[in-house]
């Protein structure tokens, strides 16, 4: 920001220079920017002649240099509609500081936000300028997306190098402190994308570097596949394709389609998938298709609008894809016990479960997106699953559907009734003759 002034200054423009400094909170800025402003280090720099003063409640800090305002800092905490309101405030530049979600401590900031402050750059300088620093956010964040995966004309991502200002002992010292919370180590030590971890994960015993293999694994021809499938009311479907191959589970696809049917994800999503990596599937009769597909169901699928015979959407996926179907374990612990068994299960010194990389949603969603859902003061709040959470609850469910039904005792079973034996049997009588006839009276 000072740097920028000068250049501005020297372009013949007046001081200050109006920059507006957003955060979640207000109350954040005053943990952080504010000892960050008060540090010695800006007088040491320049011997007493210039910094920042803090004034109007926190909310604003003025850079002098000999006492002339150089920048003007405004400090806004986007908690509140009225104080993200704030950023239409005019200026020359913005920084949003920590817009990605931190620990549970930190909503982060929205995309929107950033637009809305972008547009406020309205005085006149010779460079309108946006900074955003942040800790590495989850993969699916906008900031990730923005400035690493599309990287629009116009964007600079700069990643501070790992070490740069810690010693190695403190390095060392992170390295322990974050050794049972891999997503912590990734991002604030390795400066890593990762999942930001919003509640206790459902996968316990997933690990990215373990399960997950780093080349795409193949089809085998003619071994059946398994698809667990999760939708009914949500309107979001997933399918979870599996095999079992070497006396390990691979998993194939994760597909998923938000805000769409049961036809319509049968029809764009799980048939293109089929047909490009599984074509013998449906080769030769029709019929013999339902001997390679095995189809694990969450039971809220068979479901009928009563006034349309065509909406019940198990119907609808026996029409697009026959197979041998079952519906899954309605009880949470019939889906939960065989997918944590599988997970933490070995076989000849690798995972049981190898997922394929290509499974991008289902693996955010095993690290952590499929999540219980936790009290600030430690502990969860349910022992199910965080809903409404898509897409990461789909993926979860279908994932579970799959591997529980490729388990010995996969998939719901029919209720049998109570066995009665056909004759009553009674040890005090048994064994002991009974007589053929009787009296019943005089005269018998």
């Amino acid at each position: 920001m000072i740097l920028h002034a000068l250049q501005h200054h020297g372009a013949g423009y007046p001081l200050p220079t109006i920059w507006l400094g957003v955060r979640d909170t207000l109350a954040n800025h005053k943990l952080t920017t504010h000892k960050t402003l008060q540090s010695d280090a800006w007088r040491e720099a320049s011997n007493g002649a210039a910094q920042w003063r803090i004034g109007e409640s926190g909310h604003r800090a003025v850079f002098t240099i000999q006492d002339a305002p150089i920048v003007q800092l405004e400090m806004i905490g986007a908690d509140s509609a009225a104080d993200a309101d704030k950023v239409r405030t005019e200026c020359h530049g913005v920084w949003f500081d920590e817009a990605a979600p931190a620990m549970g401590m930190s909503n982060g900031l929205s995309d929107t936000i950033w637009y809305q402050a972008m547009s406020s750059q309205r005085l006149p300088t010779h460079a309108r300028v946006g900074v955003l620093t942040t800790n590495a956010p989850d993969e699916e964040h906008w900031t990730w997306a923005r400035f690493h995966t599309s990287h629009p004309e116009g964007t600079l991502k700069y990643q501070i190098p790992a070490g740069e200002r810690a010693s190695p002992e403190y390095r060392a010292e992170l390295d322990r402190l974050y050794a049972t919370r891999p997503d912590l180590h990734r991002r604030l030590v390795l400066g890593l994308p990762g999942v930001v971890l919003l509640g206790q994960p459902v996968a316990v015993g997933f690990r990215e570097d373990l399960h997950v293999t780093r080349h795409t694994l193949p089809v085998e021809r003619g071994a059946p596949l398994w698809a667990g499938i999760d939708g009914g009311e949500s309107h979001c479907w997933a399918t979870v394709i599996c095999q079992r191959v070497g006396g390990r589970i691979h998993v194939l696809a994760g597909l998923c389609d938000e805000e769409t049917g049961c036809r319509q994800h049968m029809q764009q999503t799980v048939l293109p998938w089929l047909e490009e990596r599984a074509p013998w599937v449906f080769a030769g009769p029709w019929t013999g298709i339902s001997e390679r597909v095995q189809v694990r169901y969450d039971p809220a699928c068979d479901v009928s609008d009563p006034g349309d015979r065509e909406s019940n959407p198990l119907r609808i996926l026996r029409r697009f894809l026959p197979g041998q179907y079952r519906a899954g374990a309605r009880e949470w612990a019939g889906r939960r016990d065989p997918l944590l068994g599988a997970l933490g299960q070995l076989r000849g010194g690798g995972a049981y479960v190898q997922v394929d990389p290509s499974c991008v949603g289902l693996i955010r969603a095993l690290r952590g997106g499929w999540h219980y859902e936790t009290r600030l003061v430690g502990g969860v709040k349910s022992d199910r699953p965080k809903k409404p959470n898509h897409p990461h609850e789909d993926y979860g469910d279908a994932f579970a559907y799959a591997v529980a039904g490729m388990s010995p005792a996969g998939g719901e079973r029919p209720v049998l009734k109570p066995y009665r034996a056909q004759a009553e049997w009674n040890p005090v009588t048994y064994g002991v003759s009974q007589p053929r006839w009787k009296f019943w009276g005089r005269g018998g």
